[in-house]
């Protein structure tokens, strides 16, 4: 049975970025690629990939100024465990990158 998960955060763009193209940018190469994830793409809407059965996307919704929401979603034919894992693991690492 497939799973979905979902993990919304709100943030504030880092000085360091000048627009949240930017910023997905870095999460297209420095997460998801760096993590194994094939099928990426960068489109307007969302930065997503492929792994082991699993689909994931982040989207990024303007708020004011710089504030947004992050929305991080995965669906993964193994079920809800592993998709909310999936979800974990890339907004972490997201969380963790260095500008942020």
């Amino acid at each position: 049975m497939a799973g979905l998960a979902f993990r919304t955060e709100r943030r504030e763009l880092n000085p360091a970025l000048g627009n949240i193209g930017e910023l997905k940018n870095v999460i297209f190469h420095s997460v998801l690629r760096e993590r194994g994830f094939t099928d990426v793409v960068n489109t307007p809407s969302e930065v997503a990939g492929n792994r082991n059965g699993c689909r994931v996307a982040i989207l990024h919704l303007h708020i004011a100024d710089r504030d947004f929401w992050r929305v991080a979603m995965c669906m993964c034919d193994g079920g809800f465990d592993p998709a909310r894992a999936t979800v974990d693991e890339v907004s972490d690492a997201i969380n963790e990158l260095a500008f942020l």
